[in-house]
């Protein structure tokens, strides 16, 4: 079963699933929660995390970003991340294979930018660039134990 919004609200308003920053009204949609760049991106050509407000993703290259929220899913509530339609006119891909976050997860989430544009594209921090779409397990799972447990910066692949 998918969560509605009044799911979501209810969920995160119950500490059912854990979402720091509290998210606004606007980031709420009918099915799905949208979740904001943070100041962090991590540059492959640089092979460093860059913090700025603002981050120009050139053509054709990858980047690793995260979200500015945290997450808490309980061992019976799993995640998709798809990017936002706007994000996605824009050129941008927010992630190439990644699109799963699973029950138990906590931790910021590292997304998979690539501007598969023509033209440099600039995305700010604090812009909604993904959404988060919440499963109701059947039953609760063992949980997520991996290496990405706690993650708080974009994370390179371990």
């Amino acid at each position: 079963m998918i969560l509605s919004d009044k799911g979501i609200e209810h969920a995160i308003n119950t500490d059912r699933i854990g979402c720091e920053p509290q998210p606004t009204e606007e980031q709420i949609q009918p099915a799905s929660l949208d979740v904001r760049l943070s100041n962090e991106v991590y540059h492959f050509d640089e092979d460093k995390t860059v913090k700025s407000f603002q981050h120009r993703l050139q053509p054709g290259k990858r980047y690793l970003g995260d979200t500015e929220e945290v997450i808490d899913l309980p061992k019976d509530i799993a995640a998709s991340i798809a990017g936002r339609s706007t994000i996605g006119r824009m050129g941008v891909i927010v992630h190439k294979t990644a699109g799963w976050v699973d029950p138990g997860f906590t931790g910021s989430l590292t997304l998979e930018l690539m501007n598969l544009g023509n033209e440099p594209v600039d995305l700010k921090a604090g812009m909604r660039v993904a959404q988060l779409v919440f499963f109701q397990l059947y039953q609760p799972s063992s949980g997520y134990d991996g290496s990405y447990q706690g993650q708080t910066t974009p994370t390179k692949a371990q």
